[in-house]
């Protein structure tokens, strides 16, 4: 689903790189944590995966398709929620930002109208449909940025802190949510601060030092693979056809 390979990245004048050398695969099926400390990259990373931030060496591809070079192709396997209280219009309200992301993925009348009902139910929103997005609070922004992510059934779903800002029935709710993505086939990378969010992990999470990103066992689970290792989990050929 996501494969990561000798992927380093740099700022011009920047006396050491932000990250060097990493690898690692994320096959169909997982929940695979990011940790790090505050400043560690994980925003850095996620931007990265996900094309808005070009690395100076190295591949990133989604569903097998090179997010640097087919940047658009790859977007369409791609759920993102980064900073979704920047990235929402205040004045408009959750089911009206979310037709108009929906349009995006060319998701439109009915059928639009029927999965934005579904995903407001789905993240604990329903009762907030018609409320402004500036009225919302940090938790609930969080929720619809997730929502969001969740538009046209993306594969695989990258996720910035989505548990914080979240009371404890919230956090349960997302655990949910990203249990049914991962069991329908879908992948999820999620990153966190939090060493409680670390259960959640199929067999591995993702832990950044120095630079380093480091596939990290997780005992008891099973999951995320080693570069160039195999995985009895299947594809979702449904999934990885252009919406």
């Amino acid at each position: 689903m996501l494969s990561v390979a000798g992927m380093s990245m740099s700022y011009r004048k920047a006396p050491v790189p932000v990250f060097s050398d990493v690898d690692f695969r994320v096959p169909a099926g997982c929940v695979v944590p990011l940790l790090g400390s505050n400043g560690a990259g994980k925003t850095t990373l996620l931007k990265i995966l996900c094309g808005l931030i070009t690395p100076t060496v190295g591949s990133v591809r989604v569903a097998d398709v090179d997010i640097v070079r087919r940047p658009t192709a790859a977007r369409t396997h791609l759920g993102v929620s980064l900073y979704p209280e920047r990235s929402f219009y205040f004045r408009l309200t959750c089911v009206q930002n979310l037709r108009y992301y929906a349009s995006l993925r060319n998701l439109f009348g009915t059928p639009a109208k029927q999965e934005i009902a579904r995903l407001l139910d789905q993240v604990g929103l329903a009762e907030h449909a018609d409320t402004q997005f500036m009225r919302l609070s940090l938790g609930q922004r969080k929720r619809l940025g997730l929502a969001r992510a969740l538009l046209g059934q993306p594969p695989l779903l990258l996720l910035d802190e989505p548990t914080a800002n979240l009371d404890a029935e919230n956090v349960a709710r997302f655990y949910d949510i990203i249990a049914d993505h991962a069991g329908s086939g879908g992948s999820v990378l999620f990153s966190t601060h939090n060493e409680g969010d670390l259960t959640k992990a199929t067999e591995q999470f993702l832990r950044i030092e120095s630079g380093q990103v480091l596939p990290t066992p997780t005992p008891g689970a099973s999951g995320l693979v080693p570069d160039g290792a195999s995985s009895d989990v299947a594809e979702r050929p449904d999934l990885q056809e252009a919406r």
